[in-house]
């Protein structure tokens, strides 16, 4: 913890943003608040030691800062820009002032229907809006539920998203076991839009409830739980909510109600007068056949390679030069249309420093657009402006792109909604499971065999990772945890490993804890008391 003081301490500025108090830890490094030095804007700053880092662990990083890069949605949160040295790799994200959804949990207790569906609906819409650019969360939770000043959603932490490809199923079982869905824990191959959706069923029940609908001081018995899809339904829940949280905690992922389903449901459409979930504006992306490699933007073909999926840079440049559209062009193209709205220039005017290893920005190569022109060289600007991003740059100069050759492009509107179709943390949520009231029992598939995609097809969707290959991380939410002793913190490794070989075992990871409500309690609670 010394050593992470001393950094505060040595590098005071990131960029022009002002490092000051420690907002929390991530499970890849500490989480800062940035001040910008002359507008005043305040930004988090992710900060991850890559000298303390795996090279895979570094690569999810980069996999994350490509997603956020690909993802623009009001319920996500923004990345700004990027920063690094030979030491360290800075993030800098948009900041929320409200705090994780999980501590708002934790402080109110369960929430009324017409809250709870709120938070719910902004969810749905955010993780539609990332299952149409075939990205899948896989480690949604409260704890990554972050709320800004009105209380609105921003999903957080994309550490252990994934990009899934047309058909392909992924492999790497990854989440918090009581968010995770079953198929995930039986180590099998499986479709992540539909284990998100998993997930979000049971975020939905922890909001209307203030409990788990699975939760076991061991971590045998909490698998075994979620395995067999058995969970208490408490009375005061409305029918109708009832019959969606069934259809989504379906152990059978092929019954799970889709996102597409869930967003026609009574439930999810009903309440009179309540907002509905803020929409991104519509992009208008041009597709068109690259004709010659000397075209391909280079930012881009790195952001891509960070994705995990398209590794193979030989077929990943042959596909991009195809006549036909595909989902390499379409990424390709988004990536590229955010990088021209959003241009990475040098830091100017930045107040001085004494560093000697000052942390440099990660700016855009000479190549700037689809049409294969470059960057003229920018002259020393005086003043600095604000982009709808929040990112400190110099005035952006006028762009030239014309370009006349209607054969060669085409015009793709990329819509807001999902398409149809769509690593485990041993940081469970201390949420109990509510004791006295009705058991769901699911209707059990008569042992389905997980899908016979190729393993190729799988790994390719993902970026590798086996079957059953389990990656647990810490606690990673800001301003979260109950900090442990070194010797428990070494034996909760231990234990670790211990369930990473076999998914058994383990006693879950205490953070806080609500408390249990009695027998009493639950028979009080009343649809109208409720309501």
């Amino acid at each position: 913890m010394s050593k992470e003081l001393s950094l505060s301490q040595s590098a005071q500025y990131v960029g022009p943003y002002r490092l000051e108090k420690t907002l929390g830890k991530g499970q890849t490094g500490l989480v800062k608040l940035g001040v910008h030095c002359i507008t005043g804007q305040k930004v988090a700053i992710k900060i991850v030691n890559r000298e303390k880092l795996s090279e895979s662990v570094l690569m999810k990083v980069e996999r994350e800062i490509a997603i956020l890069k690909l993802i623009e949605h009001p319920h996500v949160l923004k990345l700004h820009d990027v920063y690094e040295n030979n030491k360290y790799l800075y993030l800098v994200l948009e900041h929320v002032s409200g705090g994780e959804l999980f501590d708002y949990l934790v402080k109110k207790g369960r929430l009324t229907p017409k809250e709870a569906r709120k938070f719910f609906r902004q969810i749905i819409s955010a993780l539609d809006f990332c299952h149409s650019h075939s990205i899948c969360h896989r480690d949604l939770k409260p704890e990554n539920l972050l709320l800004d000043e009105k209380n609105n959603i921003r999903i957080a932490d994309f550490g252990m998203a994934s990009l899934q490809v047309g058909d392909s199923l992924l492999e790497t079982s990854c989440g918090s076991p009581h968010y995770a869905c079953p198929e995930v824990i039986r180590g099998e191959k499986y479709d992540g839009r539909r284990a998100d959706v998993w997930s979000c069923g049971v975020i939905l029940f922890a909001l209307l409830v203030g409990a788990l609908p699975f939760d076991h001081d061991n971590l045998r018995q909490l698998l075994e739980k979620v395995k067999s899809g058995v969970f208490h339904m408490p009375h005061f829940i409305p029918p109708d909510c009832q019959s969606l949280l069934k259809g989504m905690i379906e152990v059978n992922p092929e019954k799970r109600l889709t996102l597409e389903v869930i967003q026609k449901h009574a439930w999810y459409l009903g309440g009179r007068n309540e907002p509905c979930p803020e929409q991104p504006p519509p992009r208008r992306v041009c597709v068109r056949r690259i004709l010659s490699l000397t075209e391909l933007d280079p930012d881009v073909l790195d952001s891509m390679h960070s994705l995990g999926c398209f590794r193979d840079r030989v077929k990943l440049t042959r596909d991009l030069q195809c006549e036909e559209e595909n989902q390499e062009k379409m990424i390709y193209y988004l990536l590229l249309d955010r990088k021209e709205r959003y241009p990475s220039y040098e830091d100017e005017d930045l107040p001085p420093r004494n560093d000697v290893d000052p942390p440099r920005k990660r700016v855009d190569s000479p190549m700037l657009t689809r049409h294969g022109r470059c960057r003229p060289e920018r002259k020393s600007l005086e003043v600095l402006s604000v982009t709808e991003q929040g990112s400190p740059t110099p005035p952006r100069r006028a762009l030239d792109t014309a370009y006349a050759s209607s054969d060669h492009i085409q015009e793709t509107f990329y819509p807001n909604s999902a398409h149809s179709v769509p690593q485990v943390t041993p940081q469970g949520s201390p949420l109990p499971t509510p004791l006295g009231t009705p058991v769901h029992h699911p209707h059990h598939p008569s042992s389905t065999p997980p899908s016979s995609s190729s393993s190729s097809s799988s790994s390719r969707a993902e970026g590798g990772g086996g079957v059953g290959s389990l990656s647990l991380t810490p606690p990673s939410s800001p301003g979260g945890g109950s900090g442990m002793a070194a010797s428990s913190s070494a034996h909760w490794r231990t234990r670790l490993n211990s369930f990473k070989n076999n998914l058994l075992g383990s006693p879950r990871f205490h953070r806080r804890k609500l408390q249990v409500p009695t027998s009493e309690d639950m028979s009080s609670l009343t649809p109208e008391n409720y309501c």
